[in-house]
């Protein structure tokens, strides 16, 4: 475990269950990231978003009672604070964290990290197109940093999005006419009908197109889901985890195909 926040009194010894519902933690999550800001400490506040914390209660040898800042990460994560808490500048971000949660919330006296040791699956790795337009780059960016702060299926949106606004960058940069609101289904089969790079296949082209199509199928029963099971809307009930990123996976993979073939004939 990492400390990045030491309040004073004896060493963190145990961290227990979360301390506040998960819609009270957003609730204060929010209020202590709008402070921050406020006071200038916009990077502080990125902070706090940028990675899944919690707070959560935690002791010490004494049995004395207090709140934890906590954040459980995947290797990646885990690397990359430990490198920006070795700054001096950032070490003080986590200590001024604190004390605005204690200030508008419980006795934070510590910030903490520790290496999330379970086997999960590899995610595809975030895009990075060519073909690119801001919309498409916010999106992005918002979906990657959604993932590791509150989890895939606060990111689906974001990512499909991200797929919708890269088809639409496609289609305008080649003059194709689009409809009226059009659909990623709708964007998908004007690309592979009318733009130059799907006029030859080369050998197994053909295939390799029909399972991209079959994606760009399952991407828009997806949307249905994002529409009624995410956060996309103030939805009650919502998508697992490993559903939400089976359908960000897949819009990465799509993604990735897409420019690939784009650049190739660029």
């Amino acid at each position: 475990m990492l400390i990045l926040y030491d309040g004073g009194g004896a060493t963190l010894t145990e961290i227990y269950e979360p301390s506040l519902a998960k819609a009270e933690w957003e609730k204060l999550r929010h209020a202590t990231q709008r402070l921050l800001t406020a006071r200038g400490d916009s990077r502080a506040a990125e902070l706090l978003e940028r990675y899944p914390f919690s707070l959560r209660d935690g002791t010490n040898y004494f049995r004395d009672e207090f709140s934890v800042l906590f954040a459980r990460l995947s290797l990646d994560q885990y690397a990359e604070i430990g490198e920006l808490h070795a700054q001096e500048q950032i070490r003080g971000m986590f200590q001024r964290i604190a004390h605005v949660i204690k200030e508008v919330g419980p006795f934070t006296r510590f910030v903490a990290v520790s290496l999330d040791t379970d086997d999960k699956p590899i995610p595809v790795s975030p895009p990075s197109p060519k073909v690119t337009s801001q919309a498409v780059e916010r999106a992005l960016a918002d979906a990657q940093g959604l993932i590791h702060s509150r989890g895939p299926t606060s990111a689906l949106d974001r990512m499909y999005t991200a797929l919708h606004g890269y088809l639409r960058a496609v289609l305008e940069r080649a003059k194709i006419s689009l409809p009226t609101d059009p659909s990623v289904t709708q964007l998908f089969k004007l690309l592979r009908s009318q733009h130059p790079v799907f006029s030859k296949l080369d050998h197994g082209g053909s295939d390799s197109l029909r399972v991209a199509t079959a994606m760009a199928t399952v991407i828009d029963s997806l949307n249905r889901l994002r529409n009624s099971a995410s956060g996309a809307h103030p939805n009650e009930a919502v998508l697992a985890e490993p559903e939400a990123m089976l359908a960000i996976n897949a819009a990465r993979t799509l993604l990735h195909y897409l420019d690939g073939k784009i650049q190739s004939y660029d």
